[in-house]
């Protein structure tokens, strides 16, 4: 079984991490029997549960059930680095921060902040005591969240050594998490199968809830900003608009087997899934990238369209158009707690593309 792949930051090259403690490297490409075994190792026969590409995308860093890290050449698989006593308990889930901050969170709720040029740890956060499950990270605001299976999330700032905020309990657990809206919401999925949505700095509590999904939410991918792909343990990908909510169609299956992990290639073209079938599924995602695209393309026209129409009322502004007076200027009326998003309000609705048009040609992988 497939536990976690990752994407090449550059090139067309996947890493996949299996149960059996195999990791596997391979070019891959369309159309069947065009993909490309780089290498395949099997370092420990310990379970292989997470991989993070390096940011220049020499390195690949993998995590294990027996709470090791290993750091692996991507050009010929050789272990560069290992670290066996990394965590007391195994390892569930990894992310590379910034280019040499790498973050892995464990079974026990530990979660742990490494100097990828040294190999020393150097933040510890113990406030859990159940399963880190994901992560997600805030380049401007230098903030981790993490999600977990005692039904919290936990808010870090990672040049600090202490926690930032939690949330209340959900009385659920907590199974992936993603940051959407520009940093204004983070989307959490839970065991039960709801989306909590959060508010940033608002960490109390979720603002909005998202019901729909008959099985639990164990992944989650970020399209853009105002949309995520979901996958659930009924074996199919959806695609999810935030605010104002609204189910927008299925990518695809793998039929009644669960899913463990999806991610968007660097190209924003595929967008993988592995499952318990022992696949991992590539499913053409463009249709969905191509039309936010072309709302923006619509969007800046209308702002164009409206600064000619602005310049020609120039010599006209009267008393009432100035700053301060009758809303000529002076509030900011976009809510956080808004259901509407800060950029176009004329979005169109997606067109689904039927899954039957987006065939799995990777499942060899």
């Amino acid at each position: 079984m497939v536990f976690d792949f990752a994407f090449h930051p550059t090139l067309d090259i996947i890493a996949t991490g299996l149960i059996t403690g195999h990791i596997n490297c391979v070019k891959y490409a369309p159309g069947a029997g065009n993909n490309e075994t780089a290498w395949s190792i099997r370092p420990t026969k310990k379970s292989c549960r997470g991989l993070a590409f390096s940011n220049d995308g020499a390195g690949l860093f993998t995590v294990f059930k027996d709470g090791a890290i290993r750091a692996l050449d991507v050009n010929t698989g050789d272990v560069l680095i290992k670290k066996s006593d990394a965590h007391d308990n195994p390892i569930n889930t990894v992310r590379l921060l910034t280019e040499t901050t790498l973050a892995t969170g464990d079974d026990s709720g530990v979660i742990k902040l490494w100097d990828v040029r040294t190999g020393t740890e150097t933040m510890q956060y113990t406030e859990h005591d159940d399963f880190i499950s994901d992560f997600d990270y805030d380049t401007d605001s230098k903030t981790l969240v993490a999600s977990s299976g005692q039904g919290t999330i936990s808010i870090y700032d990672i040049r600090k050594p202490k926690m930032l905020a939690m949330s209340a309990n959900q009385d659920d657990e907590l199974m992936s998490i993603c940051i959407v809206k520009d940093r204004r919401k983070v989307v959490v999925g839970s065991q039960e199968g709801v989306l909590n949505i959060y508010s940033w700095g608002d960490w109390g509590d979720c603002t909005d809830r998202f019901i729909g999904h008959p099985n639990s939410i164990d992944t989650i991918c970020k399209i853009d900003e105002d949309t995520v792909a979901t996958g659930s343990s009924d074996g199919i990908i959806r695609i999810i608009d935030i605010l104002p909510n609204k189910f927008q169609g299925i990518v695809g299956e793998h039929e009644d087997f669960p899913i463990e992990r999806i991610k968007l290639s660097h190209d924003k073209t595929f967008l993988a899934s592995c499952s318990h079938d022992d696949t991992v599924r590539f499913w053409d995602v463009r249709y969905l990238t191509s039309e936010r695209e072309d709302e923006d393309d619509d969007s800046d026209d209308a702002k164009d369209a409206s600064g000619d129409k602005d310049s020609d009322d120039d010599d006209d502004e009267d008393e009432d158009d100035k700053p301060g007076k009758n809303g000529g200027g002076g509030m900011d009326v976009d809510s956080d707690d808004s259901d509407a998003p800060k950029k176009s309000n004329n979005r169109r609705p997606k067109k689904q593309a039927p899954a039957a048009n987006n065939p799995g040609f990777f499942d060899d992988l």
